[in-house]
């Protein structure tokens, strides 16, 4: 006990001698805090409430003439569609389009648009990650390439993949594929 004692005094003379004060330092809970006059995006109440007004804007989004083609580059280039849409609703949830809990809500569909949008344009798309062949063996080489074969041969098709979108979004999808 005493020892503890001495091994403080030390060391708050030590800080003393350096010009620090130990008890200048942030108050915990501090950083969770912001000025309420100027909150960041995802601490004011969200722009999106409800998945069929969310999955309208995002669909709106991606078919922009330039985020369109941007995003079939990545699609082209074999970035995972679930890589995709993760980044693209961290994004919106930064940006205060949505909530934690729609962001998850929003996840399959908005994996169903971009597997629709690489189909209308005949990408062969990655769903997710597939794992390096070059550094696995032999044997675990030709389970991967078979569950690979497996996952493409059971790739919903265009009307399976509309069925999974909200109704009002479908409109929206058949007028955007005349365009094409």
């Amino acid at each position: 006990m005493a020892n503890s004692l001495e091994q403080n005094l030390q060391m708050s003379e030590s800080l003393e001698k350096q010009g620090i004060d130990p008890f200048d330092a942030p108050v915990p809970g501090e950083s969770l805090t912001t000025d309420s006059g100027n909150p960041r995006p995802y601490e004011q109440p969200p722009r999106f409430t409800n998945v069929e007004s969310a999955m309208d804007f995002i669909f709106d989004q991606l078919t922009e003439d330039e985020n369109y083609e941007q995003l079939l580059n990545l699609m082209r280039d074999g970035v995972p569609i679930a890589d995709i849409a993760q980044v693209y609703l961290t994004k919106g949830f930064h940006e205060g389009e949505w909530n934690p809990d729609l962001f998850l809500l929003l996840v399959e569909p908005t994996i169903y648009l971009l597997m629709w949008l690489a189909n209308s344009v005949e990408i062969d798309f990655v769903l997710d990650g597939e794992p390096d062949p070059e550094e696995e063996d032999e044997r675990d080489r030709q389970l991967a390439q078979q569950k690979i074969k497996e996952l493409k041969a059971n790739t919903p098709s265009s009307k399976e993949i509309e069925s999974k979108v909200p109704s009002s979004l479908l409109g929206k999808m058949e007028e955007f594929k005349g365009e094409m």
